[in-house]
């Protein structure tokens, strides 16, 4: 059985960092050691150099930097495990262990990949060239990566790799099954709670697609698949069937399953946000700490209504004679236009509060996953429990919930957006503000009309 022993180099780079040296032990006759290209500050707040585990909880750029280094660790020793499964055990190479580690650390350039697939004329081979030859946003890049990790798990799963000739629409009324079945084969660990896969075919399959992505240098599955909703459902099989009609376009195939296999549309509830009344309560709530900062930063990003990719962004050179100026990253590559928000005396406040020229970004900011637990928490004690109907992602049917439970980090642009509209009833002026391109089917979800808006548009029949 193959065995990873991590150590740290005694020597230190000009950052006063240690590089990760790994060796690799096969029974009595495999032993090789090598450097990672990994490196680390053994410090207790970031790393333990004896356990080599990750430790830092609060999100510095070092914490960063480290969690990244953390990961690269797992996806190198799962990459190694992988090749070793692969290796001709009776003739390995003395150098076996570096090698594996250098086309690790530097896999295919783009231009190779893209001259390995060129003769390749699978869906998934197809779909990375159709990746690399869009200009597309960073976020939308992900959701298609995400989209060709599942697609490939469902084809080790089948165990096929389709052609496009081989590819029907009882094969898309399949593959609609596998993401929503996708969830029940993982269950959690009764002795330490943590989410195990539960199938060993799955598992197989679930590792051999980020060895793959490893190959690709691309981010590897880390979380198990969640229960997928209908509208979650929807935006996959929506991608799916637009890479296959750009398929179709450069005359990989002339067929199109799509045409025989019915999406369903997508379904969202009425829009609910916090009112200005509620905004100031929040606001004058007595609270301490993180919750706090967080709290203050979601009021500030109320004044704005921004996205949170883009709040996370902001710095002060965003901030031209009180106007808060940014280009929308969802929609940079598609159409760049510039959002501009005048600020108001709130969010100018919050900025002067937080003011650190040193922090590189507007606000302390944290991962965003806690920023939305510290808004729940931060609604929960400034009372805010009005309930509102949202809209279930499974049954798609109507719940009545507090909205300390139901707060985000979205529902601060639904806030910008709500709270405006019945008082400017020009959408284009609020969309120039959000970053909304003309015409968009999201921003209509944002807002309700109000009913005073539509009493003021009757007025005129009098």
């Amino acid at each position: 059985m193959a065995t990873i022993y991590l150590r740290l180099s005694k020597k230190r780079n000009a950052l006063d960092r240690q590089e990760i040296i790994l060796t690799f032990r096969h029974g009595k006759s495999i032993y090789q050691r090598a450097a990672t290209g990994i490196f680390i500050v053994d410090k207790p707040m970031y790393w333990d150099g004896d356990k080599m585990v990750f430790r830092a909880r609060m999100m510095t750029d070092e914490a960063r930097y480290h969690r990244t280094q953390k990961e690269r660790l797992e996806s190198l020793c799962f990459h190694i495990n992988e090749c070793w499964q692969d290796a001709d055990k009776q003739n390995v190479s003395p150098t076996w262990l570096k090698d594996t580690i250098g086309n690790f650390n530097h896999p295919i350039t783009r231009t190779d990949r893209a001259d390995m697939i060129e003769s390749r004329t699978t869906m998934t081979s197809i779909f990375v060239k159709y990746i690399d030859q869009l200009e597309l946003s960073t976020s939308r890049i992900k959701h298609l990566w995400s989209l060709w990790r599942v697609f490939r798990r469902y084809e080790l799963w089948r165990g096929i790799t389709f052609e496009f000739e081989s590819f029907s629409h009882t094969d898309l009324e399949d593959f609609n099954d596998f993401l929503i079945d996708e969830h029940k084969y993982w269950g959690r660990d009764e002795k330490n709670g943590n989410m195990i896969c539960t199938n060993r075919r799955y598992k197989k399959a679930f590792d051999m697609v980020n060895a793959e992505c490893c190959g690709y240098g691309q981010k590897i599955e880390s979380r198990c698949p969640e229960q997928r909703s209908k509208n979650t459902l929807n935006n996959i099989l929506v991608r799916l069937k637009t890479f296959w009609l750009w398929c179709m376009k450069q005359g990989y195939t002339e067929r199109n399953p799509f045409s025989r296999f019915k999406i369903e549309g997508a379904k969202y509830g009425t829009p609910y946000y916090i009112n200005i009344d509620e905004r100031h309560k929040l606001e004058e709530s007595p609270m301490e700490g993180m919750v706090a900062v967080q709290r203050d930063i979601f009021v500030f990003q109320c004044c704005i209504g921004c996205r949170v990719s883009d709040l996370y962004s902001l710095t002060y050179d965003n901030i031209v004679d009180d106007v808060i100026m940014y280009t929308p990253q969802k929609t940079e590559k598609d159409n760049p236009l510039t959002a501009s928000v005048p600020l108001v005396s709130t969010a100018k406040a919050l900025i002067e509060k937080y003011y650190d020229p040193e922090r590189g970004t507007l606000f302390p900011f944290i991962s965003q996953q806690k920023y939305n637990i510290y808004i729940k928490k931060a609604f929960k004690l400034a009372g805010l429990n009005r309930r509102v109907p949202v809209l279930n992602p499974q049954t798609r049917k109507n719940e009545l919930r507090p909205l300390y439970e139901v707060a985000t980090s979205h529902m601060a642009r639904r806030a910008f957006v709500g709270i405006a509209y019945p008082h400017v009833k020009d959408p284009n002026i609020i969309a120039s503000m959000t970053g909304h391109v003309e015409g968009s089917k999201a921003f209509n979800r944002y807002r309700e009309i109000d009913m005073s808006v539509k009493r003021e548009v009757v007025d005129f029949l009098e």
